[in-house]
């Protein structure tokens, strides 16, 4: 059964509910609301995800190391936790979620919900959903960040990626 997502105005004013194939189609001219999910710990280092090589968007390309879709009807919070553990394999709690920023993507019709995750476990802890994650990693910051503006990494628009480094480097310095 396809995923049914709630869907918004740009100025992020509720409007219903659309079946993913219309939010993911070609101008939709609604806008949906998936959460994006960074994760650092105590060793000042920012997690990654490779995406799995079946994937239809991004094949093979690092990314932020947690994303996915809201259910309509779901919190924001709610699908962080789900998704959270359904790419991972980590259970986590409201609590544990730092609001960070919404984001408009307006080339994908997205409002994303930016959350970070501190969480102290080694890569080999993550129990990965493999028709989506393919490897996590720890990387230092300057690692980070040069993979992040390389062409390995999921592109972004760069003022989501200056937002991104922004609050990271505030967060693990």
């Amino acid at each position: 059964m396809e995923e049914i997502f709630d869907v918004y105005t740009r100025d992020g004013e509720y409007l219903g509910t659309k079946p993913k194939s219309f939010c993911h189609s070609e101008n939709p001219g609604v806008y949906h609301k998936p959460v994006w999910i960074w994760i650092i710990n105590d060793n000042k280092e920012v997690l990654v995800q490779k995406r799995a090589a079946c994937k239809k968007n991004h094949p093979n390309k690092w990314d932020m190391p947690s994303a996915g879709h809201v259910d309509a009807g779901e919190t924001i919070i709610k699908g962080a936790i789900r998704e959270t553990y359904e790419e991972l394999g980590i259970q986590t709690k409201e609590d544990d979620y730092e609001f960070i920023c919404e984001y408009i993507a307006d080339s994908s019709y997205e409002i994303a919900q930016v959350y970070l995750l501190h969480l102290n476990l080694k890569e080999e802890e993550f129990k990965l959903q493999p028709e989506e994650v393919a490897e996590v990693k720890w990387l230092s910051f300057e690692e980070f960040k040069k993979l992040f503006y390389s062409d390995e990494f999921v592109r972004f628009d760069d003022e989501y990626r200056e937002i991104v480094v922004k609050t990271l480097s505030k967060k693990i310095k």
